[in-house]
């Protein structure tokens, strides 16, 4: 059979054009597509955290940002349900890569041109489906201008977030509320914020989830909150209505300025991963990123998984052409070895989210513990996180 590309990428995002870049810089056709022409609004918290700064070096993305989108964080602020606020500096465990703040039409550009650069081609339009041919996919169908086209590959790989058509095709059932994170965030003005340093506030009514306020700088910032979708259909949460309530509470009212905006509040669905298993590999194809459900379930945070499967994808992608295997039985060494790499963290934030759901206590007393016991809270987050060496404050 004759193909088109050697490899398709669903999705222009974090994953798609790690992947494109890492797979056209060894010579491959690789076409990436997506439905919206860059740069594009996406609705993210725009945080990145050092481990995804690290990655975004290797992927020269830097080169195509500029110094002004850019906002650096030295600090994190967290307060509990009873008010409990504990700010702690903290240094990356990753050489020249520290905690950023960039927006993702900003973010999302530069990736889609650094992999542009190395050699992959873009396209705009819709994927509608997958190609079969004697059960193995092949290729997707696209929509453009009205009309419905099939475009063919060695390979496929689904980086189209979590509404993933590759993923829905390839028969991927919809997992349960409980893996899944509903979240609505805006860009404020007139607020005052803490300079460089992030914040996440946890109510009775969030808890496991929290609410933000990430900085950009001269009393701006992005901020929102995200909560689980099984809290949110039992207690029938209006998201929008909830976000402004949290914004009126005596904690924030104070911080609000006479100037104060919100522009582009938007809500939007969130994969997390887990111990539930879903399908991320199959006969011709991978799924990568929000598509494969790889978002740690206690940060919220997907950019570096997703920049981090995507190039794992695209390593066993090279190996699969080395030796012309797409079976589904070859390429799940893409989910091992992803696991390897994130299931650490993964599992942890796993267990600590459940503990904060079914034991209340849980985040008070160690909030209070982390604050008597400089040690045991370093020792604690260096499991949760390999990014972060934190120093509390006398």
């Amino acid at each position: 059979m004759k193909y088109d590309y050697d490899v398709l990428i669903a999705g222009a995002g974090p994953a798609g054009s790690a992947a494109a870049k890492a797979l056209a810089q060894k010579g491959l056709k690789v076409l990436l597509i997506d439905r919206k022409a860059f740069p594009r609004e996406k609705v993210c918290g725009d945080g990145l955290t050092p481990g995804a700064v690290k990655l975004l070096n290797e992927l020269e993305v830097f080169d195509f940002l500029e110094a002004t989108q850019i906002y650096a964080i030295n600090a994190i602020r967290f307060v509990t349900p009873r008010l409990q606020a504990l700010e702690v500096p903290f240094q990356s465990r990753h050489d020249k890569a520290g905690f950023l703040i960039i927006e993702r039409r900003h973010l999302d550009h530069a990736l889609l041109q650094s992999a542009l650069h190395s050699g992959a081609r873009f396209l705009q339009a819709e994927v509608s489906g997958v190609v079969r041919r004697q059960g193995r996919i092949c290729g997707v169908t696209i929509k453009k201008e009205k009309q419905v086209e099939r475009l063919t590959a060695k390979l496929v790989i689904g980086a189209d977030g979590a509404g993933s058509i590759v993923a829905r095709s390839a028969g991927v059932p919809k997992i349960p509320p409980t893996h899944r994170f509903l979240a609505i965030r805006g860009y404020i003005k007139g607020f005052k914020t803490m300079e460089h340093a992030v914040e996440f506030i946890w109510t009775s009514e969030l808890k496991p989830g929290y609410f933000w306020i990430f900085p950009t700088g001269h009393n701006q910032a992005n901020i929102g909150l995200g909560l689980p979708a099984d809290l949110y259909q039992k207690k029938s949460i209006n998201l929008k209505k909830h976000f402004f309530e949290l914004l009126n509470r005596p904690l924030l009212k104070e911080r609000i300025l006479e100037d104060m905006a919100i522009d582009g509040l938007k809500a939007w669905p969130i994969p997390l991963a887990g111990l539930y298993k879903t399908p991320r590999v199959f006969d011709g194809a991978m799924l990568v990123g929000d598509a494969g459900y790889w978002v740690d379930p206690l940060s919220g945070e997907g950019i570096h998984n997703a920049l981090k499967t995507g190039m794992i994808a695209a390593n066993v992608a090279l190996e699969a052409f080395d030796v012309d295997d797409f079976s589904a039985s070859f390429l799940r060494r893409y989910e091992a070895e992803a696991w390897k790499e994130l299931g650490p963290v993964i599992r942890r934030s796993v267990w600590f989210v459940r503990g904060m759901r079914y034991a209340p206590w849980l985040l008070e007393s160690f909030f209070w513990f982390a604050r008597h016991s400089q040690g045991a809270f370093r020792r604690f987050f260096s499991h949760l996180s390999t990014d972060f060496e934190f120093v509390l404050r006398d």
